[in-house]
């Protein structure tokens, strides 16, 4: 199980944990955050998985 760091100016502002859902759902789960986060703080999100520091991107 995977722990997603949703990260804005080297801070970690939010984890969202897998807890069993499908890559497909997670995706959606990970974009519609980070969608929110980035209105919100009106900066980029960087998504990292904790357990092996892999970086996905999402362009907002």
């Amino acid at each position: 199980m995977n722990t997603y760091n949703l990260i804005a100016n080297g801070e970690v502002v939010d984890s969202i944990k897998e807890e069993g859902r499908c890559k497909d759902t997670m995706a959606y789960v990970l974009m519609d955050r980070v969608y929110a986060l980035t209105s919100q703080l009106r900066q980029h999100i960087n998504v990292v998985v904790q357990e092996t520091g892999k970086e996905h991107y999402y362009n907002v």
